[in-house]
């Protein structure tokens, strides 16, 4: 019976584990996803000159994990924009949050293509650095479970 707890503790630790990565994996989802919409909003507006609902409803439809932000962005094309921008920058993962902000301005200004680039391989850089250190992430978040997950045994024990 001891022996059957000890696993189901241990399973539980892994569990943890695999939660907290999962969340860091999760984030960089949402980076490498807001590059790629947000390179298809610059295409569209600097390249195509497509008009701004339409290459957002584009943004909203192949969108996976940010369809809310999206969505919140194309509800407020009818009145104050920015402001409505800022709200959708709310619901983003705080590591992208400040990157987004100032466009939000930028795009009811008249459009600027060197800070949408900028925000583009400043989101890049974030959800690269974010999966550089997803590793070490994983290494500590290991050792950090399984060193609980023993300490509670050896206790129960």
């Amino acid at each position: 019976m001891k022996g059957l707890g000890a696993v189901l503790v241990l399973l539980g630790g892994f569990w943890t584990r695999y939660l907290a990565l999962e969340e860091r994996r999760r984030i960089i989802r949402w980076g490498e996803e807001l590059y790629r919409l947000l390179e298809l909003l610059e295409r569209g507006i600097f390249t195509l000159r497509q008009p701004l609902p339409r290459l957002l409803s584009q943004c909203r439809e192949r969108a996976e994990l940010s369809v809310p932000f999206w969505t919140r962005v194309l509800e407020g094309l009818g009145g104050g924009f920015a402001g409505s921008w800022q709200q959708a920058v709310s619901l983003v993962p705080a590591l992208y949050r400040p990157l987004l902000e100032p466009l939000g301005a930028s795009l009811t200004a008249g459009e600027d293509a060197e800070l949408i680039n900028l925000t583009k391989e400043e989101v890049r850089r974030a959800a690269a650095e974010e999966r550089r250190q997803l590793g070490e992430r994983g290494r500590l978040a290991t050792a950090l479970c399984l060193s609980a997950a023993l300490l509670t045994i050896v206790v129960l024990l």
